[in-house]
């Protein structure tokens, strides 16, 4: 069944809204769109291609053009060539794959570039050594679903997917650039803490500079840096939900970003009951439980469009948060939560054993989470690294 944004979709060029607003260059390409596709059993890249899928639609999804489940054992091949525009190289070009359920190879130009093992979380490939004048990407991913080491969500309770189930997509960073950064609300200070990461020649110490407030700060890399904010700044609420535009310029580099004053606490209402604080004052939550699926697109929403209208949806029936716990979204959707105004109590997707103990089981008894090996425990904690590392600057999580 489609959704009114399904129809409306471009199938060569959809989901084209800039994918990570929290970290924006002017340097952006979409690969969304139609790629080679097929399945197969065999072991070795495909000599033939089958099919054509829409990414980032997961191939059970409708709007992939595929529409059906893929078999267990099955490997899925992925393949697009592309020429970049003549300008559009400023010295290094990065490949992003948003998400790829569950583990991913990716060779760009024959020659093998990356591998990622998590199916809820976004990695990113250096591809300026291996750019051609024309360039072709090549992507196998894995699928174990629970018979393997990966996270799998809610994907046994609520539909399954597969594949590459989020946007792919391309910027271009000067030789020296900004890798990411760390931003922390210093509530009781009006201040914001900042921390920028070095990405490629540029090095922690490397000098930077941040614009806050109207306020211009010399800053060095890999350094924590609390700035304050303008006494009659603004505080983030789901009722108003104030953002503050952030500029970070390192040598050529330079991104958009934003941050917001508010604090989450625990603490007591004036009636001595514990009670969830918001900004040192106490919130009463209401949430509700948002498996975000849709009819179409499955695991991926059909536009941005349609995911701020989910959230406004949740906020006109009176919830003023969301509570994510089966998967991780693109980082989209948590930039319309953080403009919209609404909080979102992010949970680690279930991996290991879909139905836990139900009595509170000790941390070292792992086999009641079906956690018994070691590579497995280690696969989890680098999963729920990458997904706090992703979303630790979005206000509203």
């Amino acid at each position: 069944m489609l959704t009114t944004y399904g129809e409306n979709i471009d199938r060569e060029a959809p989901r084209g809204e800039y994918p990570r607003p929290q970290l924006k260059r002017d340097s952006f390409l979409s690969l969304n769109g139609l790629w080679e596709f097929t399945g197969t059993q065999q072991e070795g890249i495909p000599s033939r291609f089958a099919a054509e899928i829409c990414v980032p639609f997961p191939p059970e999804s409708q709007l992939s053009g595929i529409g059906r489940p893929t078999p267990k054992g099955y490997t899925l091949w992925y393949r697009r060539s592309f020429v970049l525009p003549a300008d559009f190289n400023r010295g290094r070009v990065l490949l992003h794959f948003d998400a790829v359920d569950q583990i991913a190879a990716v060779w760009f130009n024959g020659e093998k570039a990356a591998e990622h093992a998590g199916g809820y979380t976004p990695f990113t490939v250096d591809v300026t050594a291996l750019l051609q004048e024309e360039n072709t990407v090549l992507v196998r991913v894995e699928d174990k679903g629970d018979r393997g080491r990966c996270a799998f969500g809610g994907q046994l309770r609520t539909g399954s997917w597969s594949g590459i189930w989020q946007s792919v997509w391309l910027e271009s960073v000067p030789a020296a650039y900004i890798d990411s950064l760390q931003i922390v609300p210093r509530f009781a200070e009006r201040a914001v803490e900042l921390t920028v990461f070095p990405g490629g020649d540029a090095a922690n110490g490397s000098p930077c500079t941040a614009l806050l407030g109207g306020v211009l700060y010399e800053m060095n890399c890999g350094l924590a840096y609390t700035l304050p904010l303008p006494e009659d700044a603004p505080v983030w609420t789901p009722e108003q939900p104030a953002l503050i535009p952030l500029e970070v310029t390192l040598g050529e580099d330079r991104v958009e970003s934003y941050c917001a004053l508010r604090e989450f606490t625990a603490g007591r209402s004036e009636d001595g009951y514990p009670c969830f604080l918001l900004n040192g004052e106490p919130c009463f939550v209401s949430g509700a439980v948002y498996r975000a699926l849709w009819p179409d697109g499955l695991a991926a929403a059909p536009s941005g469009e349609a995911m701020a209208a989910d959230i406004l949806h949740a906020k006109a029936m009176g919830f003023n948060s969301i509570r994510l716990t089966d998967k991780v979204e693109a980082p989209l959707f948590y930039h319309y939560c953080d403009r919209l105004g609404i909080m979102v109590w992010q949970g680690m997707p279930t991996g290991g054993k879909d139905t836990p103990p139900l009595f509170a089981a000790k941390d070292y008894q792992y086999g009641m989470y079906g956690r018994k090996d070691p590579d497995s425990r280690k696969q989890h904690m680098r999963e729920l690294r990458e997904m706090v590392q992703t979303l630790r600057c979005s206000p509203s999580v």
